[in-house]
């Protein structure tokens, strides 16, 4: 998966119940070179997520974590546990939140792993 992301634009849906944060990273996003990374749709919670993914396969996650509604057990559930490989990407605009958490989700065999660490 590593080496066809490479070759292509990672596919990628953003959560954010904050419209504006959604809009600019989609703007930020567009500006990275060579065109790595293609926006496909910029939803406001969950429940849309679920619904935008039944008829898409994103490459890419990027989950606004400052929502205080967000359920964070049906974000792990689809997320991170589900049979999609996903990467998943939690970003917090609170005090403090000047680091992103990357979930990778990929299967390796044992040669691989020392290339991945």
């Amino acid at each position: 998966m590593l080496d066809q992301a490479q070759s292509k634009a990672w596919q990628t849906l953003i959560i954010s119940s904050h419209p504006l944060f959604g809009k600019g990273l989609h703007k930020i996003l567009g500006t990275l070179p060579n065109h790595k990374v293609q926006v496909v749709g910029i939803v406001p919670d969950i429940e849309h997520a679920l619904k935008f993914l039944e008829n898409s396969q994103p490459d890419l996650v990027i989950l606004d974590c400052d929502d205080e509604d967000g359920n964070k057990q049906t974000i792990w559930k689809h997320f991170v546990e589900g049979d999609r490989r996903l990467r998943i990407v939690l970003l917090s605009l609170k005090e403090g939140g000047s680091q992103a958490v990357v979930y990778d989700r990929r299967i390796l065999s044992a040669s691989e792993i020392d290339a991945w660490l």
